[in-house]
């Protein structure tokens, strides 16, 4: 896969819930890895609900490398943008070096 078009470093996170002193639980995201990847906005767009805007923006990552275990309950930061996954394609299931493919969408 070439390199050149992979310019970005994405930090591939996974949430941990975590008990405070009162047994409430929260959630935090940790960086399980850094991989290149070459993102595409696809489509933007806003709604209008209950007279707040909810502006959401698709994209596309494609990873240069495969990383396993990658699911739609992690996320995807990209040069301070957070991306939360919809769905992750394999290129190729039997050569590990053809990347993934990633559709999120953007929470701005």
């Amino acid at each position: 896969m070439p390199a050149g078009k992979h310019d970005k470093r994405a930090a591939i996170q996974s949430s941990s819930r975590v008990l405070d002193a009162g047994g409430n639980a929260s959630y935090t995201w940790a960086t399980d890895a850094n991989r290149w990847a070459m993102l595409e906005d696809q489509s933007g767009r806003e709604l209008y609900r209950a007279q707040q805007v909810d502006p959401t923006i698709s994209a596309v990552v494609t990873l240069r490398e495969k990383y396993d275990g990658l699911s739609p309950a992690d996320r995807l930061v990209i040069d301070s943008r957070t991306f939360n996954i919809k769905a992750v394609l394999n290129k190729s299931d039997r050569d590990t070096r053809k990347g993934q493919i990633i559709h999120c969408m953007e929470e701005v």
